[in-house]
């Protein structure tokens, strides 16, 4: 019985990574999502240096640099921008 948990156990931990990166924005079409240009200016707004938004996932991905100059990755709901995950941005496509 043991040797079923623990491997029942390895299982699951391997496929949490799996998880971990699965970000995804529940939003309706397209249309009906802020302008990429006003979210721009939101996270202006936020101390952000913007340097590039597309869409991920449904969600929208802002490449930026925040306030001490360090590169972020944000993952924002498209409809009202919020931070749906952030994360430090290791890309050299600044």
């Amino acid at each position: 019985m043991s040797k079923l948990l623990l491997s029942a156990a390895a299982v699951a931990m391997l496929s949490v990574p799996a998880f971990a990166d699965d970000t995804r924005c529940n939003s309706p079409a397209q249309s009906q999502w802020m302008t990429q240009a006003d979210l721009s200016a939101m996270y202006a707004e936020k101390g952000y240096n913007v340097k590039r938004i597309k869409v991920e996932n449904g969600c929208y991905e802002v490449k930026a640099l925040d306030a001490d100059g360090a590169r972020v990755e944000i993952y924002a709901d498209p409809m009202t921008g919020e931070i749906v995950k952030t994360e430090a941005d290791d890309s050299d496509d600044s």
